[in-house]
């Protein structure tokens, strides 16, 4: 009897794992394609320099409303944020990008960037691609690394 008691709990017990590991890989992760871009601070070293983290932060997040298989959404919402800082220097930019999990703040990706601001749009278009990739997602249409 004791034999029989034990063998039944024996049995209750793997069928739960095998149930309880279906439903484990069953469960879907958080969507990391959804995306906020957090304001990205502005260091600019001379006064006279217009402030340019604000426009950067805007067309930034323009972008990846506009890439296929990322969704802009509010922070609250998002799986993952863009954040970094921005810093002008006469006519060169430096931004320093990083990609963050939302749930525990750890970093994915990060890159640093130095460019003229009449370049950005080219500079929009390499950090969407990297996201892509650090976020396995697929890379924009035509995208290069």
């Amino acid at each position: 009897m004791a034999i029989a008691l034990i063998a039944s709990f024996v049995v209750a017990a793997v069928v739960m794992f095998a149930i309880g590991a279906r439903l484990v890989r069953r469960s879907p992760g958080p969507d990391v394609s959804a995306i906020t871009v957090v304001p990205f601070s502005d260091l600019t070293t001379a006064p006279s320099d217009p402030p340019f983290g604000t426009t950067f932060t805007r067309q930034l997040a323009n972008a990846v409303s506009n890439a296929p298989g990322m969704h802009l959404v509010e922070r609250p919402q998002a799986a993952t944020l863009i954040e970094g800082r921005v810093e002008t220097s006469g006519s060169r930019v430096r931004a320093e990008i990083w990609l963050v999990r939302a749930s525990d703040r750890r970093a994915i990706w990060s890159q640093e960037y130095e460019f003229a601001p009449t370049d950005a749009h080219a500079v929009y278009a390499a950090i969407i691609r990297s996201v892509a990739t650090a976020l396995h997602l697929q890379p924009p249409a035509g995208a290069q690394n």
